[in-house]
C-alpha cells in the first residue's frame, strides 16, 4: 500500500511538470506570457486565491483530505501553497528536529525523492502526525514540485483501488451466477472458467491463464472485466507484499530498537533489534507492561509510570525525546539508551505509543574519556591545570586553609635537549609516580605545564609543610633508573598560602610560581611566598626583556680569567666569562642573567657572539705577540645541541684567523647524556681541531662511560670541590679521584676556583699543576690583562 500511495505522489508531481512543460511551449511561443501560465499552474493545483490572500485545497488529489501539491523555489520561498504562498520557509524547524524545507530542497536537487517530517493536522494544530512529501524538480522553470500527504490518508489511494477491485469482483462473480441462470448451456464454459479462476484468485494463485473471449455480448464483457480485475488485484497484492517487506525490513535492519505499546503500556510490537538490546524475544512480552518490565532509574530503582515520558507522550499527544535514561535487560544489567517516544493515532485518537530507543553505552564512554582527556594530563594521567583550578574553587568552600605548592624539575631543559623528549617524558612520569606514592590521599597531586607539578596540601602550619617538602625532595632525588642511564634528579618548591597570599586560585597560583623562581634565584630547594617577592619577580621581569635588546645596545661585554701552570709560572691561556653591565641597575650577575638567556633561546645568538668575540680577542694577542695564548669558551646546552654549531664554529675560525688547536670549546657533563650525539658533535669539533672541555666535572652527569670513549682532552675540577679542599676530607678524596682518573686515561686537569695558598699546594702535591682562580687573578678586560701581564707573571713566580 506504501508503494501504491508513494507512486501516487510521484505521478501528481510528474504529471504537473508535465503541465509545465506544455505551459512553456505556449510561453515561447509567444502565446502566452510567463506570467500568465505560471498562474495557470497554480490554480490548475490549488484554485484561485481568495480575498485573504488564500488558495483552497485541491480535492482532486486522490490520496486523502488534507493532501495537496505546493511549489517552492531552491532558496526555500513558498510559491503555490494553501498557508504560507509568498513566505520564506526555509528556517522551520518541526516538532521532530526536522528543517523540513532544507531536505526537501535537498532531496529535490538530487534528482527528486522522499521527505518525511511531522506536521499539525490542518483541523487540529495540536496534533503533530508524520507526512510524507515527494519533490522533483521541473527542467523548465526550476520549480520544485512536492506532493504531500499525511501517513494516515497516504493509502487512502491504494485502498480506494483494492475496494474497487473487490467491488468490481463481487459485482462480477454475482453477474455470472445471474447470467448462468439465464443462460446456463450457452454460457457454461466461460463462467465455470470465471468462478474457477476466482476461487483460485482467493486463495492468492494468478497462474491461470487468459480467459478466451467467445463473443462481444455480456458474456464477453464480463469474462474482459474479469480479466482486468484480475490484473489489477494481482498488482494490488503485489504492491501490498513489497510494502510488507519493505515495512519488514526497515523495522529488522533500522539499527535501533523499536517497541509499540498500547494506552496501557502493554507491549504489541517488538522489531529484533529490540529484543537484541533488551534481551527478551517479542512473544516474552507481548501484553506486558513494557514500562514496569525495563524502565528504570540510574541507581536501579523503579522509575514512577507517571512521570514516564511515554505516558506523557500519550496524554499530551506529542512526541518526546530523552537524550539519557536506563533501561533493563532481561538479565538484569542496566544500561544507559537514548530514545523517542511518539503517539499512535488511528483516525485521529491516541491508540498507543511508538519508543524508539538505542543503546548509548559506548557513547557515554567516549563522552567520559573525553571529559577525563579535558581535565588530565595525558602522559602522567595526573589532573591538569583546569582541573586544578576547579579543585581550589571547590577547596576554598571547605577548608579554612591549604597550601599551593608548584614543583620544577631542575635542569629539565637541558635533559630534554639532551637526550629528547621522549626521555624527557619518562623522567615526567617517573616524578608523577613518585608524588603519587609520597602524598596522602587526601592531598592533590597535579601536573600544570612543561616540567611543573602541582600539590594542594590542607591544613598544614609552616613547619609541617616545610617538613613535607624535605621528605618530597628527598623522594624524588634518590637516582631514577631511566632506560640506560642512572640519573639525579631534584625540583625546586614554591608555595603559597590560603587564604594569607591569596583569595583565588589564579593569585594563589601567582604567588607560588613567584616563590618557585625566588627560590631558584636563590638556589635554595624550597621557598614560602613573601610579599616583598613581587617586586623582585617584576625586576626579573624587566631584566628578561631588557637582555632582548642588550646585545644590540652593546651593553654585553667578556672579561678573561688567566689559567696557569703553577710548575712554571707561565700563562697558558684564559677562560672567556661573560658580563652584563645593565645601564639602569649596573652589574648584573651571570647566574641571574644566563637562565634568562637559556629559557628564552636568546643564549644561541649570544653565544655566538662570545665565541666570535674571544676568538677576535685571542687573535689580537697573538698578533701582539703572545702566540702561546689559549682561549676557552663555555658552550650552552642549546648551543651544543644547535644544528648549525660545526659551521658556525668553521666559519668563525675562518673568519678570526686563530689555530683552531688554541680554541677550547668547554661543555657540561649534562650535555653527554645523549651519547650518540655528543660522539657526532665532539668528533665534528675534534676535526676542525679544537680542543674539549669537560666544565664543572663531578657535578652532574652520573655516568663516566663518555671518558672512555669521546674525544676529551681536559677536565675542570668544579670549584665546590676546591672550596673546603684541605677541611673536608670528602672533598679530598672526589678531588684526589678526579685527578687520578684524568691521568690514567692521559687527559689534562685543570682546577678551578683556586682562591688559598693551601689549596694551590694540595693541587700541587696531587699533581694537578694547571689553576685558574683570584689566587692568581680575577676576570680581567681584555687591557687591564695586556697592562698587568708582568705583574701576573710576577705573582705567579712569587707563588712557586
Amino acid at each position: 500500500m506504501n508503494r501504491l500511495g508513494a507512486q501516487g505522489l510521484q505521478t501528481d508531481v510528474r504529471l504537473t511538470i508535465e503541465m509545465i512543460g506544455a505551459l512553456d511551449k505556449q510561453v515561447k511561443a509567444g502565446k502566452v506570457s510567463l506570467e500568465e501560465a505560471q498562474e495557470e499552474v497554480k490554480v490548475a493545483l490549488l484554485g484561485k486565491k481568495d480575498t485573504n490572500g488564500k488558495r483552497p485545497t485541491n480535492p482532486l488529489l486522490k490520496l486523502g483530505k488534507h493532501s495537496f501539491i505546493f511549489i517552492i523555489n531552491s532558496a526555500g520561498v513558498e510559491l503555490a501553497h494553501p498557508d504560507f504562498e509568498g513566505q520564506n520557509v526555509w528556517d522551520i524547524k518541526t516538532t521532530d528536529g526536522v528543517y523540513s524545507t532544507q531536505e526537501i530542497v535537498k532531496a529535490a536537487n538530487n534528482g527528486g525523492g522522499f521527505v518525511t517530517y511531522e506536521w499539525p493536522l490542518p483541523n487540529n494544530q495540536n496534533v503533530h502526525v508524520p507526512k510524507i512529501t515527494y519533490a522533483e524538480k521541473d527542467p523548465y522553470w526550476n520549480w520544485i514540485i512536492c506532493a504531500g500527504a499525511y501517513l494516515p490518508d497516504f493509502n487512502a489511494g491504494a485502498y480506494r483501488v483494492l475496494y474497487i477491485l473487490l467491488i468490481t469482483l463481487g459485482i462480477s462473480l454475482f453477474a455470472g451466477v445471474i447470467v448462468i441462470l439465464w443462460f446456463s448451456k450457452k454460457l457454461t464454459k466461460p463462467i465455470l472458467q470465471v468462478a474457477h479462476q476466482a476461487k483460485l484468485i482467493a486463495r492468492g494463485d494468478y497462474t491461470e491463464e487468459v480467459i478466451e473471449i467467445t463473443s462481444n455480448d455480456e458474456i464477453g464483457e464480463l469474462v474482459t472485466n474479469f480479466t482486468i480485475m484480475k490484473e489489477n488485484q494481482k498488482k494490488a497484492e503485489e504492491h501490498i507484499r513489497q510494502s510488507e517487506a519493505f515495512l519488514q525490513s526497515i523495522t529488522t535492519h533500522m539499527g535501533e530498537g523499536m517497541v509499540v505499546i498500547d494506552t496501557e503500556g502493554r507491549l504489541t510490537f517488538m522489531n529484533p533489534e529490540a529484543e537484541q538490546l533488551l534481551g527478551w524475544l517479542e512473544e516474552e512480552c507481548l501484553n506486558q507492561n513494557l514500562h514496569d518490565l525495563i524502565h528504570r532509574r540510574k541507581d536501579g530503582t523503579t522509575f514512577p509510570y507517571e512521570e514516564c515520558p511515554t505516558s506523557n507522550s500519550m496524554k499530551m499527544g506529542q512526541v518526546f525525546r530523552i537524550s539519557e535514561d536506563w533501561f533493563l535487560r532481561k538479565d538484569g544489567h542496566l544500561f544507559p539508551v537514548s530514545y523517542a517516544t511518539s503517539p499512535l493515532f488511528e483516525e485521529g485518537i491516541v491508540t498507543g505509543s511508538i519508543i524508539v530507543f538505542r543503546d548509548i553505552s559506548m557513547q557515554k564512554e567516549v563522552q567520559e574519556r573525553i571529559e577525563y582527556m579535558a581535565f588530565h594530563d595525558e602522559l602522567t594521567k595526573l589532573p591538569n591545570l583546569r582541573f586544578l583550578k576547579e579543585k581550589l574553587a571547590k577547596d576554598m568552600l571547605i577548608h579554612h586553609s591549604f597550601a599551593v605548592l608548584i614543583l620544577d624539575i631542575n635542569r629539565f631543559k637541558q635533559i630534554n635537549e639532551a637526550l629528547g623528549h621522549a626521555f624527557g617524558d619518562l623522567i615526567l612520569q617517573y616524578v608523577a609516580s613518585r608524588l603519587k606514592e609520597q602524598v596522602p590521599s587526601h592531598v592533590f597531586v597535579g601536573r600544570l605545564t612543561g616540567d611543573e607539578f602541582a600539590i594542594i596540601y590542607p591544613n598544614l602550619d609552616q613547619e609541617e609543610l616545610a617538613a613535607f617538602c624535605k621528605i618530597v625532595q628527598e623522594q624524588i632525588n634518590k637516582p631514577m633508573q631511566v632506560k640506560h642511564l642512572l640519573l639525579n634528579v631534584s625540583v625546586t618548591i614554591g608555595g603559597s598560602l590560603y587564604p594569607n597570599h591569596g583569595n583565588d586560585g589564579d593569585e594563589l597560583l601567582k604567588h607560588a610560581n613567584i616563590a618557585l623562581m625566588e627560590a631558584s634565584q636563590q638556589h635554595i630547594p624550597y621557598q614560602m611566598y613573601k610579599s616583598s617577592m613581587d617586586g623582585k619577580a617584576l625586576d626579573r621581569l624587566v631584566l628578561e626583556n631588557d637582555l632582548h635588546y642588550a646585545l644590540q645596545k652593546n651593553e654585553l661585554h667578556l672579561v678573561y680569567q688567566p689559567q696557569f701552570d703553577i710548575l712554571t709560572g707561565e700563562i697558558q691561556g684564559l677562560e672567556a666569562l661573560l658580563r652584563w653591565y645593565h645601564p639602569k641597575y649596573g652589574p648584573i650577575s651571570p647566574v641571574q642573567f644566563i637562565p634568562m638567556a637559556e629559557n628564552t633561546g636568546l643564549i644561541i645568538p649570544i653565544g655566538e657572539w662570545v665565541l666570535r668575540t674571544a676568538c677576535k680577542q685571542l687573535k689580537e694577542w697573538h698578533v701582539y705577540g703572545l702566540s702561546s695564548l689559549t682561549i676557552a669558551v663555555n658552550l650552552s646546552s642549546r648551543q651544543f645541541y644547535s644544528q648549525d654549531l660545526i659551521d658556525t664554529v668553521k666559519e668563525i675560525l675562518l673568519e678570526t684567523g686563530i689555530p683552531s688547536k688554541d680554541l677550547e670549546l668547554e661543555i657540561t657533563e649534562s650535555m653527554m647524556m645523549n651519547m650518540e650525539h655528543a660522539s657526532k658533535t665532539l668528533q665534528d669539533l675534534k676535526k676542525l681541531g679544537c680542543k674539549i672541555a669537560i666544565d664543572d666535572f663531578g657535578t652532574g652527569y652520573s655516568s663516566l662511560h663518555y671518558l672512555k670513549h669521546l674525544p676529551i682532552d681536559r677536565l675542570k675540577i668544579d670549584k665546590s670541590f676546591i672550596k673546603d679542599l684541605g677541611e673536608n676530607n670528602q672533598d679530598d678524596t672526589i678531588v684526589s679521584t678526579i685527578i687520578s682518573m684524568a691521568q690514567h686515561l692521559q687527559l689534562d686537569v685543570i682546577a678551578e676556583g683556586v682562591e688559598t695558598e693551601e689549596q694551590k699546594n694540595i693541587l700541587r702535591k696531587k699533581q694537578c699543576t694547571n689553576v685558574q682562580g683570584y689566587l692568581y687573578s680575577p676576570p680581567l678586560a681584555p687591557q687591564d690583562f695586556l697592562q698587568q701581564w708582568p705583574q701576573l707573571l710576577q705573582k705567579a713566580k712569587n707563588l712557586n
